[in-house]
């Protein structure tokens, strides 16, 4: 496993966020879509092999890897200016949380949790593989 690719129960991911930025949870048993980042990108998204993983990006220098590792630089570009939008801020990436959830949704579902691995290895995106609250993989389709 790499540094950071840690088995963590998603509370513990929300924990350690929450050191950083101000952070509302809804913890459901299935997962955790109600994850509230005040300042900057959290979701969790499904992948290829019906995992689920924990993405944030609580600071301008994440989201850039994010949005490189993923391809959409371009596609984020063109959303902050349709949106009179700046990804740079905390704020309007929080703001403008489900758009970016929606573009990046396609890619993370097109990928195992071993693509991903492989795809933010070396870069400063934080993620991990979710588990339930019991400390089992989750494995929803």
């Amino acid at each position: 496993m790499t540094r950071s690719h840690v088995p963590l129960v998603a509370e513990d991911l929300v924990r350690a966020v929450s050191g950083h930025r101000s952070i509302r949870t809804a913890v459901q048993p299935a997962g955790m879509r109600n994850v509230q980042v005040h300042g900057g990108f959290a979701r969790d998204f499904a992948t290829a092999n019906g995992q689920r993983v924990m993405v944030a990006a609580p600071t301008h220098r994440q989201f850039a890897d994010l949005a490189r590792t993923t391809r959409l630089v371009g596609t984020f570009a063109f959303l902050e200016r349709l949106l009179n939008a700046d990804f740079s801020t905390c704020g309007d990436l929080y703001t403008h949380r489900a758009a970016i959830a929606t573009l990046l949704a396609p890619w993370f579902a097109r990928r195992t949790v071993a693509d991903l691995a492989a795809a933010f290895a070396g870069t400063s995106v934080p993620w991990t593989l979710l588990h339930d609250l019991t400390g089992h993989q989750e494995s929803r389709r």
